[in-house]
């Protein structure tokens, strides 16, 4: 009998122990997993982030005081009617310790797809079709990447090009200095018969643009010197007036820089491939006195 009492104590008791090592592995394991999940909504800030080197790797856009992690992409049908748009999704990381815009990244990653005559550079897409209920399904990953983000933090967001076609598409990163400094390729499934079609009016209208803009860069260098020194200037809220295009100082990772008002990008980058001012030295000269001042 005493035994049999002695077996059944170290058989409870065996079984208590079995019980608590259980609940201890549990609590680690949950404590593990709330661990993960903070560190990848927030790093520890640096007041020396804008030093960093810029790079592009294995899907990782570093841009120094900002970090664009792409984790997949997708081509959904566009908030305008007969487009669509490749979707990019992304978590954004704060390295700094100041408050950052992530949409600036549209300064420096752009997109290309080749048409049936040009390497067209392709627009910001202007969101995703509503849903059933009329809501834009990706409105708080696009909210993320236009909201200014706080020092050390990350945030889940999107990206989004407007497709002229179904060829693939490839997009490119560049540095602070706008040098590529990398780019990768994504291949786009063919579209239906309406997307095609309309597709196929946006490259005509697209040709028929280009043609225009090199009958205009064809212009004797004379009219455009005029046409620069003319309408070169600064207004009275500070906008800086170009060959007839207006640009607004914008803080660019800690560099000051020329945005246009009109979806031109960057002035230098404007003039570097727009066919109208396109060597234009008076255009040179203007931006290169913007520039030195600020």
């Amino acid at each position: 009998m005493g035994r049999f009492i002695m077996n059944k104590a170290i058989t409870i008791g065996a079984a208590i122990m079995m019980s608590l090592s259980l609940a201890a592995c549990g609590s680690n394991s949950t404590s593990k997993k709330s661990s993960t999940s903070e560190s990848t909504s927030s790093v520890k800030p640096s007041d020396k982030a804008s030093n960093r080197t810029w790079t592009y790797k294995n899907n990782v856009f570093d841009a120094g005081v900002e970090t664009y992690k792409f984790t997949k992409s997708e081509v959904r049908n566009s908030a305008e009617s007969g487009k669509k748009v490749l979707v990019l999704y992304c978590d954004v990381t704060n390295n700094s310790k100041k408050e950052q815009d992530p949409s600036n990244a549209y300064m420096v990653i752009h997109a290309y797809q080749k048409t049936n005559t040009s390497d067209v550079k392709l627009d910001p897409g202007a969101g995703v079709e509503r849903n059933e209920n009329g809501d834009d399904p990706l409105q708080q990953l696009e909210d993320n990447l236009n909201n200014k983000l706080l020092p050390g933090k990350t945030v889940h967001a999107v990206m989004m090009f407007t497709l002229k076609n179904s060829n693939p598409v490839k997009v490119t990163f560049e540095n602070a200095n706008f040098d590529t400094i990398g780019s990768k390729t994504y291949k786009i499934k063919k579209f239906n018969s309406q997307s095609q079609t309309s597709d196929s009016n946006s490259q005509q209208q697209f040709s028929q643009s280009q043609q225009q803009n090199n009958t205009q860069g064809q212009q004797p260098s004379n009219s455009q010197s005029q046409t620069a020194q003319s309408q070169a200037g600064s207004s009275s809220n500070g906008d800086v007036n170009i060959a007839g295009h207006s640009f607004h100082h914008e803080d660019f990772y800690g560099t000051d820089i020329l945005v246009g008002n009109n979806g031109e990008g960057e002035a230098g980058e404007w003039a570097a491939n727009d066919p109208s001012v396109q060597g234009n030295p008076d255009v040179k000269a203007q931006l290169n006195s913007a520039y030195d001042n600020n």
